[in-house]
């Protein structure tokens, strides 16, 4: 059985504001050191999942895919210098073997490694050279997108569920980055939805007989497909933005949204209609905008109390011909389009697409809009999004989201712009944000 991990490789570290910087630190530090004595006491135990041995620097290919398996693993060490029979032999220019080891970790793996690297020497004159590797930025896979773990003294590559904790356990990769693994580009993505956004961004050159229609490609250079084995997989958020549409809810669980009219104001009142909506950001959203217009008025500007009055006819005296329908019509409140707009649009592209346990939700009652859906918890203070400064968890997804030439109306402004709006339409103050047990909530107050 593999020994437990040593105390060195266990120890505390100063924690660093950025990947960049935490690099650059370690760069141009000495890590801390490792005394001759641990060194010789971790060595005779041999091999196991957190130490490799090598005698000298070289073959880095084989090299960088052990780095990458332990740091995929749980960390450890490897120590360059030692031979088969556990002999310290050291190495000719311990200098240069680290420059190679920082050059390797920071040029040949995605994302970084962040290494420690120790110079022991020894009475005889013999030094070695120590690489320590942590878990910090897992999963880190090769330029050529092989990812590996280890397996007692033996590297391997990642099976596909290994593969998938490893993304799914990751604060660092966004889960709109996770590869969907039962899904292939050939048969998830809808190509004709791709190229017209493709044919909109960069119009030139398509289809031509020499450049044609480069799916694969293309997806991967925009970051929403990777490779995976012999198959290339779309990311979530490729799915999500790119994917058939009746495919989608037989690959993820929990990506649809529920769409509720109520027959009054409160949450227990009787629902009139209930639609859940399957499939991509695009059929969510279009389905969405199609069941809103149902039950509520969106307008560029505020309609003028006459004009409601005339439309609604709840003022006007019954007449013999319908006398009951004109007492009991319903009353559809009016909207800002431009803030029910921003407000579903910031709830597709910042929703928590990782969430499994809470549902997305557009709650219509008599007076008001609710938009639910899962967040994950903010990086800046809940006040501070009313003034625009916010960090968005699906960066990719929101940028083609938002691209006029996806297909989606223009929104600007942001939350901001969705609060002023609304207070602008009502004539009262903008209220309703809130983020309370996982969910983001956007209140939008109707005029009646």
């Amino acid at each position: 059985m593999p020994r437990k991990r040593s105390h060195h490789s266990q120890r505390s570290r100063q924690p660093a504001g950025s990947e960049r910087s935490y690099f650059e630190y370690l760069a141009t530090s000495p890590a801390q050191r490792i005394s001759r004595t641990e060194l010789l006491r971790i060595v005779r135990g041999g091999e196991d999942t957190y130490l490799e041995l090598k005698v000298r620097f070289s073959n880095t290919e084989k090299l960088i895919a052990e780095i990458i398996a332990l740091a995929n693993t749980d960390g450890g060490l490897i120590v360059f210098g030692v031979n088969d029979q556990l002999r310290i032999e050291g190495v000719e220019d311990p200098e240069s073997v680290e420059e190679g080891l920082r050059e390797l970790c920071a040029q040949q793996i995605q994302p970084p490694v962040l290494p420690w690297i120790n110079k022991v020497a020894f009475d005889n004159g013999r030094r070695v050279v120590v690489l320590e590797v942590t878990t910090v930025n897992r999963p880190h896979r090769t330029l050529d997108d092989r990812f590996y773990v280890r397996e007692g003294a033996i590297k391997r590559e990642t099976t596909r569920e290994e593969l998938s904790r490893l993304f799914g356990e990751t604060h660092l990769t966004r889960f709109e980055q996770v590869p969907v693994l039962a899904a292939t580009v050939e048969r998830e993505i809808d190509e004709s939805l791709l190229w017209s956004y493709l044919r909109g961004v960069q119009p030139v050159g398509w289809g031509d007989a020499g450049k044609g229609f480069p799916t694969v490609q293309v997806l991967r250079e925009m970051g929403l497909a990777m490779p995976v084995w012999d198959e290339t997989v779309p990311t979530m958020a490729g799915l999500l933005l790119f994917g058939k549409s009746e495919r989608i809810p037989e690959l993820v669980r929990g990506t649809d949204l529920m769409l509720t009219r109520f027959s009054g104001q409160q949450s227990g009142s009787p629902i009139v209609e209930e639609v859940p909506l399957r499939g991509n950001l695009l059929h969510l959203f279009e389905g969405a905008m199609r069941f809103l217009e149902r039950y509520v008025d969106l307008r560029e500007e505020r309609p003028s109390r006459r004009v409601r009055l005339a439309e609604n006819g709840e003022a006007l005296p019954p007449t013999e011909e319908t006398p009951a329908e004109t007492e009991f019509a319903p009353v559809r409140a009016y909207y800002s389009r431009g803030a029910v707009l921003e407000a579903l649009v910031n709830s597709l592209v910042h929703r928590d697409w990782g969430a499994r346990d809470r549902q997305a939700r557009i709650h219509i009652y008599d007076d008001r809009i609710e938009v639910i859906n899962p967040a994950l918890p903010l990086a800046l203070p809940m006040v501070s999004i009313r003034y625009g400064m916010t960090s968005a968890p699906n960066p990719r997804l929101k940028a083609i989201f938002t691209n006029e030439h996806y297909g989606i109306p223009r929104t600007e402004g942001g939350v901001p712009g969705l609060l002023a709006r609304t207070t602008d339409f009502v004539r009262r103050p903008a209220e309703g944000l809130a983020l309370q047990q996982g969910e983001f909530r956007v209140t939008l107050h109707g005029l009646r």
